[in-house]
């Protein structure tokens, strides 16, 4: 587990130090060690003792605070933002592999390879995707929408309509889309904000990665 902390202030004009990294540090770690284990113990749910690392943190350090998170592993965390401290973001992240073609009909081939390279393969050409959700939840709605919830919606409403699939030929949604990874983002995003919503949640955006350096965002 990883706990994450941002904080906001006017540096100071000698040392250059909004504040000194070894006080987070330790405030921080007395906080967690206090507050994890004990919620843990009591069964309460990450989302809660999330909210109570965050107002232990605000009442010890000497700065303001800007964002809180903890992070379970390296596929799920959960943050407060101060500029909605009432919610959590959970941001959950999904594995899919696809194919697909980069191809517009109403440019000519030599349009098209020029515009998408090998991309353009007639035969298509495989990803490994990855599928980053966030989703906005109140604090106040006790149980509310659950990260296994979200991770029923997400793989139901986009990762198995999506993966090992040929994009262009087997996604309804791409008949007449271009599979960009702006286009993915786009789609999933329209898939999953309905049902997020029934469930009590709000989904704040939908990032994709097609490759380790090569992502888009929805909304941007």
């Amino acid at each position: 587990m990883e706990v994450d902390v941002t904080v906001t202030g006017k540096p100071d004009a000698t040392t250059g130090y909004i504040v000194g990294i070894q006080e987070i540090d330790r405030t921080v770690k007395e906080c967690a060690a206090r507050i994890i284990p004990a919620s843990f113990i009591s069964g309460e749910a990450i989302e809660r003792t999330l909210g109570s690392l965050r107002e232990a943190l605000i009442s010890t350090l000497a700065v303001s605070l800007n964002s809180v998170a903890v992070r379970l592993h390296s596929l799920c965390d959960f943050r407060i933002e101060e500029s909605m401290p009432q919610h959590v973001i959970v941001t959950q992240r999904f594995d899919f592999a696809s194919s697909h073609r980069l191809h517009c009909p109403t440019l000519s081939d030599d349009e098209n390879r020029r515009v998408f390279g090998k991309c353009n393969n007639p035969a298509g050409h495989g990803h490994n995707y990855r599928l980053e959700v966030e989703v906005r939840i109140p604090l106040s709605r006790n149980p509310g929408l659950r990260a296994t919830d979200i991770d029923r919606i997400a793989r139901d409403h986009a990762v198995d309509r999506l993966d090992h699939k040929h994009l262009n030929s087997d996604v309804e949604a791409f008949h007449d889309r271009n599979p960009s990874v702006e286009t993915i983002a786009a789609t999933c995003f329209d898939w999953l904000s309905g049902p997020i919503t029934s469930a009590g949640g709000e989904l704040v955006r939908v990032r994709v990665w097609e490759t380790e350096k090569t992502s888009a965002i929805y909304p941007g």
